[in-house]
This record gives structure tokens, C-alpha cells and sequence, in this order.
């Protein structure tokens, strides 16, 4: 009996790790994301050619304070949260920044991370650049996010990517309207990404 046992997980063994490296490993399939309208055409605007995310929100007159303590938290260089396994992790470089020129103006400069894989043995992920304005006045918060580019191996080597290149809706779709493989992990986690920002800044201001 007890070597029948053993014939049989010595059978099964092989069948379970197969099973399990394919789930693992398997290619992320976008298809059903055109029914998603955040990610469709038109989701990432443009302006003079460049990718610009623009937002007004009304405040309050203490607004500038508390965006200028939040931006030196979310902007602070060097500081994580959590693994890169998790779902919330997090990770500024050594470029994140919060800048005040004035009593009216605050500049972000990000210089982060977007995972695109978070499974244990297999890791894809991209640093990237933008530049984050907040325009205050008594009345109004206006957010713009700029200069948006990725720094990512497409081969052995890094290469900076200007989002203009990669996530417009020009490059982004095929001649069908489908979303393109190569890049719609880059557009999807940059529209995260902007909208998980001025979701914070309103939650600041409010």
C-alpha cells in the first residue's frame, strides 16, 4: 500500500509543477479591456503633442500647506512601502522631489516605479519620470502631470522612453482600435498612476 502511495505522488508530481509554472508564467491577456472606457481612446490626453493629465479642484484657503506637507511625504527620495510582490508597494528613486517656488506653486518630480508583475519568480517592472504642478489659489487646485517617460530594458540595456512614444492613443491602438499588447501595461499603470494622484490630492484638500 504504501508503495502504491508513492507511485502515485511520484505520478501526480510532475503534472501539479507543470500546472503551476504555466499559471505563473502564462502572458497577462488584455482582451476585454476595450470595454473599459478609462483605458480606451481618448483616455490620455495630449496637448502641443505632449501627454499632459490636468485636474481643477476647489478648496480651501489652508490648501497650499496641506498639499506642501503631503507632497514632501508622497515625494520624499529613497523610501519604499511594503515588497514589490505586494499589491501596494511602493518606491521612490533618488530623483523624487517636492519644490515650493512660491506661495502659490508646488512641484513634484517623480522618479518611481510601476510593476507590472508581482509574482514571486517572475518580476516586470519600469522606473518612471513626470513632473507633478500644483497651481494654488483661495478658490482652486489645478494638477498637471508632464513630462512623462519610462526608463525600461527592452533589451539588455536601459532605454528612456518619452510617453508621447508609447501610450498616445496614436501608438497605443492598432488599426482595428485594439489595445496593443507592448504597451498597454505602460498606459494602463500610467492612468493608475494619475488617477491614484489626484485621488490623493482631493483627499488632502477635502
Amino acid at each position: 500500500m504504501k508503495k502504491l502511495l508513492i507511485a502515485i505522488m511520484v505520478a501526480v508530481l510532475p503534472v501539479c509543477v507543470e500546472t503551476a509554472s504555466a499559471q505563473l508564467f502564462q502572458k497577462k491577456d488584455f482582451q476585454g479591456r476595450k470595454d473599459r472606457k478609462e483605458y480606451m481612446q481618448g483616455a490620455v490626453p495630449q496637448a502641443n503633442g505632449k501627454v499632459v493629465f490636468t485636474k481643477e479642484f476647489n478648496t480651501a484657503k489652508n490648501a497650499f500647506d496641506a498639499l506642501k506637507q503631503w507632497a514632501g511625504l508622497r515625494f520624499m527620495p529613497n523610501t519604499q512601502q511594503g515588497v514589490w510582490s505586494d499589491a501596494n508597494y511602493f518606491n521612490n528613486g533618488d530623483f523624487a522631489l517636492a519644490e515650493t517656488p512660491d506661495q502659490n506653486t508646488i512641484v513634484c518630480t517623480g522618479d518611481e516605479e510601476l510593476v507590472f508583475t508581482n509574482k514571486a519568480l517572475a518580476r516586470d517592472a519600469s522606473k518612471v519620470n513626470y513632473k507633478l504642478t500644483l497651481n494654488i489659489t483661495d478658490t482652486k487646485v489645478v494638477a498637471t502631470i508632464s513630462d512623462i517617460a519610462y526608463i525600461y530594458n527592452l533589451t539588455d540595456v536601459a532605454e528612456r522612453i518619452p510617453a508621447e512614444d508609447w501610450i498616445t492613443d496614436s501608438e497605443a491602438f492598432s488599426k482595428k482600435g485594439d489595445l496593443l499588447r507592448r504597451v498597454a501595461k505602460f498606459r494602463i499603470k500610467t492612468i493608475d498612476l494619475v488617477d491614484e494622484l489626484f485621488s490623493e490630492i482631493e483627499s488632502t484638500i477635502n
